[in-house]
């Protein structure tokens, strides 16, 4: 007659275990693995920035020796795992693109000049991974607002130069635009610069068209206007508060931990229930003589 309440109990006790295990495994694991991964992310984070820091100091110094060196770190560095933690894949492409484009560089022999705006774009892009509230990225937009107003100061010169002078002002924030492409690659996808690009790419074929007429003064005016709206746009408050990606696994919900506390109530039950009926006869039914 014990046998009616010693499985029961057995088999509860076996569930039970089943259970502890299985809820301590599913919370203790992720937090160890999120501390790890976490760790070994910013710590290759920052040796990502040391290198990029490295790389645009070879480059403005123009020391091609120390320029090939920090290059091929960084290129090991981009292709192992950091650029799964943060940032978007279109940024670290762009990365991955222009430190190849340095290499090649310096390999054909260029002067510093030639490679400093990859390095530059390199720096920034990784600064705005590193320090995003105080990033160097976030500075240019003060800097192009000065292109945009030189550039319609000089579009509204009397003189006959007009257009080419404006022309040449919108040449410096097309390439401040183009230094900080990485950085908007990485933080928010290729999409979301891709309207100021294709504003100042039509603006500069409306500069080059160079036609006095009315209509084509009004175009440019226009162009301009949706220039400045478009680098407003991209330096939006609300983009920056964005957070960036956790480096620690997504929780999930664990259905066998709860199948075995669903097993370890019914066995305890029976247990119980056996115990009962044993307590009030544990001898069993004698057969009558």
């Amino acid at each position: 007659m014990k046998i009616r309440f010693i499985v029961p109990f057995v088999i509860c006790i076996v569930m039970m275990i089943g259970t502890a295990s299985s809820v301590w495994g599913s919370t203790a694991a992720p937090s160890i693995h999120s501390f790890f991964v976490s760790s070994s992310y910013y710590e290759q984070l920052n040796q990502l920035d040391e290198t990029a820091n490295s790389l645009y100091e070879a480059a403005f110094t123009n020391n091609r020796q120390a320029g090939y060196l920090k290059v091929q770190q960084l290129q090991r560095m981009v292709e192992g795992d950091l650029k799964y933690a943060a940032g978007k894949r279109e940024g670290w492409l762009s990365i991955t693109k222009d430190a190849s484009s340095i290499q090649k560089k310096l390999a054909s022999g260029q002067v510093s000049s030639g490679w400093m705006q990859e390095a530059a774009r390199i720096k920034l892009a990784v600064d705005a991974l590193v320090r995003p509230e105080h990033a160097l990225w976030l500075q240019y937009e003060t800097i192009m607002m000065e292109d945009l107003s030189l550039t319609e100061k000089a579009w509204k010169r009397q003189t006959g130069d007009a257009a080419a002078a404006a022309r040449a002002t919108m040449n410096k924030l097309q390439e401040h635009a183009e230094r900080i492409e990485p950085v908007i690659n990485l933080l928010y996808g290729s999409r979301h610069g891709a309207e100021l690009k294709e504003r100042i790419r039509y603006t500069n074929l409306l500069l080059e068209s160079n036609t006095a007429g009315a209509a084509n003064k009004s175009m440019v005016n226009q162009s301009l206007k949706a220039v400045k709206e478009s680098i407003m746009r991209l330096y939006d408050q609300s983009l920056q508060a964005a957070a960036m990606p956790a480096a620690a696994p997504i929780a999930s919900a664990n259905p066998i931990s709860w199948a075995l506390l669903l097993g370890t109530v019914i066995s305890a039950v029976l247990a119980y229930s056996g115990w009962r009926k044993y307590k009030l006869n544990p001898y069993g039914i004698k057969p009558l003589p």
